[in-house]
């Protein structure tokens, strides 16, 4: 909300700018910016044109005599059409340095020397209309400073809206907040209007709530005889400074009212309306709106209108429609106020992709008792701007009455509780006096708080409270501990996990990324999924952020290929993130929550090096992330191939299991999920169910002294089919090892010259000790004959 403060004060008596700046943002309305509205204007001063001839040279130029009021007529070349004699204009004398910049100085144009410059508003910095010269008030006298006259706000104030303070969203509402908390008297401009006598139903319109829950209140205003054209210059720089383009004398009315009171009205050319009839109604499908952006916009059941006797007009709220605006030809106005529905306004601003002035207020809801005098001070100016007439009588239907504002009551000791004060019951009736609310005390000693009809957003005893600390101020509160009893708060199991397997990825060098929880069907069709597959069942959000992500996502999956993309993108070679967030499905019950499942997706995109330098899959490596983490976990799962992902490689995934519960899924990316996710690198993906691994029966840790004793080793080259899982030839291992085996590490994996066709070499690595005693050759021998005699058994492995 842009505040210019001349305007401001205008209102109210205004304080030092910066004390108020400091007020206003203890109080809540935080000033974000203090601008200069306008230059300084040294040099420039209001000129009388005493005469006025055609340039003798140029056709576009004319020749002036001005007097700037120092005795002196000088000769001025001027190229405004608007220039004539008589004028009071603003004048730039050689030597002037003018607001952006240029310094002025005699020159000579086609022949003939200029003595200065008669200004536009866009050279003086006040506007962007270049069309003709600034034309001044002809009462003021040459020679008098222009920055004395300057049609312009001198400082404006940006002030930072919270979305429940929708009452400040006007001059009113912000004159308010100044009288809270620097006293005074508030000065509201005239909205009292004169009608044409005579019978209303003869020159009105009829308007019709067809929707009483969509519209609380519909007033209408006829002002006849207009003449469109441009506003004053001092409507139009008040609007400017305010952040809002100036149109025409009827638009601008509208606008001016609104940063006055708050309330958004629309002007319709009356001539337009079929029927002479308003219908507040919910729009038919299929239904057309050509708005006032020139946008067609086609309309949904649930879009609440404004519409004739034939067509929808405007979208109820948000913008008015292309056909009933009003034009240069317009003669005749009819100017609307109304109170909407918030959220109908929001869910139609928020479908068309629409954010105006009026929907920003709507939104946050308007003054229910403030239409009568917002569309009166329209038809008042409207009337006084462009030379109509108002006509007698308000159209005026209601729907339903808005929520109730039901007096609040609060005790003062409560109050002085949450507050940590100890204040007087007399000093909260006083604070909230200041802001209109009508206080009375019970018998009982509680403040009976009647809340006036601008403040919607005042709704329970806390809402008070903070009024309180906020006209009190903040900083006259004393800062003090809480007390508080702490109990001990257990973390469920799964949070555990979680923070475990982020600490081991983070520390193996994989970067955490955090995405938002909200995709698109697009994401299921990227990752290939079945149309039967429970994942494609995603919960839809009834008020999505982005339009086109509606669902809350089923699988972390797409949010980290996208990450890999963006960074391979930039000419990353190699990139490791991971993500561990929630994942939700929709239940089979729709009465019932949707479930919600931690989960912990790892992925690599680029080549891996292993220990010799060397260019590896990045399925190993991810392979070998995920031991880790189950490692530190606790776990001792089974991989398994498994080809069920369908956004694995069919020839490259595996699933973990846990007491025969799959917990991961491992693989590289099938190559169609590559090109659609414009991946090209070789990519590994772990997908870990951590709260599948929240359930199973947590891990026991026992303590087991480290063995002084020394360890035998015994390394194993072994021939077996190429087929066959080298991790199920080294669980076999585990289980025939016996008690003094402590460690297998499969070391090597080779096949080539020397090895026969069809087969590969593994090279296992076996670790015995005992705990008390050395061992002795006859032991270890033993030991590795049971396991090369039950390889051979159960995989047909042979000893190289």
């Amino acid at each position: 909300m842009r505040v210019p403060l001349a305007w401001l004060a205008e209102w109210i008596d205004l304080p030092d700018p910066a004390e108020l700046e400091h007020q206003l943002t203890q109080g809540g309305l935080e000033v974000e910016s203090d601008e200069e509205g306008a230059p300084s204007f040294e040099g420039i001063v209001v000129a009388h044109v005493v005469e006025r001839e055609q340039h003798p040279d140029a056709d576009r130029l004319s020749l002036c005599r001005v007097d700037p009021g120092d005795g002196e007529v000088v000769d001025v070349v001027c190229g405004a059409p608007n220039v004539r004699a008589g004028l009071k204009v603003a004048f730039a004398p050689p030597g002037t340095r003018l607001p952006d910049g240029t310094k002025l100085k005699r020159s000579k144009i086609r022949g003939v020397v200029s003595n200065g410059m008669i200004c536009s508003a866009r050279e003086l910095g006040l506007g962007e209309d270049h069309s003709g010269i600034l034309e001044l008030d002809e009462t003021l006298d040459a020679g008098r400073p222009f920055a004395k006259v300057a049609p312009r706000d001198d400082r404006v104030l940006e002030i930072a809206l919270t979305p429940n303070r929708g009452d400040c969203a006007s001059l009113l509402g912000v004159a308010r907040e100044v009288r809270a908390h620097f006293g005074g008297a508030l000065r509201i401009p005239e909205t009292a209007v004169e009608d044409e006598s005579g019978d209303a139903s003869e020159t009105s319109v009829a308007v019709d709530i067809a929707d009483p829950a969509g519209c609380y209140r519909y007033v209408g205003r006829l002002v006849r005889g207009v003449q469109i054209g441009p506003s004053p210059e001092w409507v139009q720089t008040r609007l400017e400074a305010a952040g809002i383009r100036a149109i025409n004398n009827a638009v601008d009315v509208t606008n001016l009212v609104l940063l006055e009171f708050g309330q958004p009205l629309h002007a319709f050319d009356a001539r337009t309306l079929r029927g002479s009839r308003i219908l507040v109604r919910r729009a038919r499908t299929g239904e057309k709106l050509v708005t006032l952006d020139g946008e067609s916009r086609s309309l949904d059941a649930d879009d609440l209108v404004i519409a004739d006797a034939e067509r929808p007009v405007a979208l109820a709220g948000v913008m008015g429609g292309a056909e009933t605006e009003v034009s240069e030809t317009t003669e005749d106005v009819l100017l609307e106020a109304a109170h909407f529905d918030p959220a109908s306004v929001r869910r139609s601003a928020r479908r068309h992709g629409l954010s105006t002035e009026a929907s920003y207020r709507f939104e946050r809801g308007v003054d229910r008792e403030g239409l009568d005098r917002a569309i009166d001070r329209a038809a008042r100016l409207l009337a006084e701007l462009a030379g109509g007439k108002v006509a007698p009588g308000r159209p005026d239907d209601a729907g339903d009455p808005p929520p109730a504002l039901d007096p609040i009551e609060i005790h003062p000791d409560r109050v002085n509780r949450l507050l940590g004060t100890t204040l007087e019951a007399g000093t909260m009736r006083d604070a909230l006096t200041r802001l209109d609310i009508a206080v009375a005390e019970t018998p009982d000693g509680l403040l009976r708080c009647a809340i006036p009809s601008h403040r919607n957003d005042l709704r329970i005893s806390a809402d008070l409270v903070e009024e309180v600390a906020r006209i009190v101020g903040y900083e006259n509160i004393d800062a003090t501990l809480p007390v508080a009893r702490v109990t001990p708060a257990g973390r469920p199991r799964v949070q555990a996990l979680a923070e475990t397997a982020r600490d081991v990825a983070s520390g193996l060098g994989w970067i955490e990324c955090m995405t938002l929880p909200m995709e698109s069907e697009a994401a299921h069709d990227l990752l290939g999924l079945d149309p039967a597959d429970p994942r494609r069942r995603a919960v839809a959000l009834q008020n999505p952020l982005v339009d086109d992500e509606r669902l809350l996502r089923t699988s972390l999956v797409p949010s980290v290929l996208e990450v890999l993309r963006l960074n391979l993108a930039r000419q990353r070679p190699e990139v490791r993130v991971f993500e561990i967030g929630h994942v939700f499905g929709a239940p089979e019950d729709a009465a019932a929550l949707p479930t919600e499942r931690l989960q912990l997706v790892l992925a690599l995109a680029g080549r891996a090096d292993d220990l010799w330098g060397h260019d590896t899959s990045p399925f190993y490596a991810v392979k070998g992330a995920a031991e880790r983490i189950f490692d530190r976990l606790g776990l001792t799962p089974r991989w398994k191939p498994d080809a069920k992902e369908p956004f694995f490689h069919p020839g490259a995934s595996a699933r973990a299991e846990l007491s025969k519960t799959p917990i991961a899924a491992l693989g590289e990316l099938h190559p169609a999920v590559a090109g659609r996710a414009e991946i090209d690198a070789p990519c590994a993906i772990l997908v870990l169910d951590l709260a599948a691994v929240s359930e199973q029966p947590p891990h026991a840790v026992r303590y087991t002294p480290v063995s002084r004793q020394p360890s035998v080793r015994r390394d194993l080259a072994l021939l077996v089919d190429r087929g066959q899982a080298a991790g199920a030839v080294v669980s076999a291992v585990r289980q025939k090892g016996g008690p003094l085996l402590q460690e297998v590490d499969l070391f090597d994996r080779y096949e080539g010259k020397g090895v026969p066709e069809g087969k590969l070499s593994l090279g296992v690595r076996l670790v015995f000790q005992h705990a008390e005693r050395t061992l002795t050759e006859a032991e270890v021998a033993k030991a590795t004959d049971r396991v090369v005699r039950a390889l051979a058994q159960q995989f047909g492995a042979e000893l190289r």
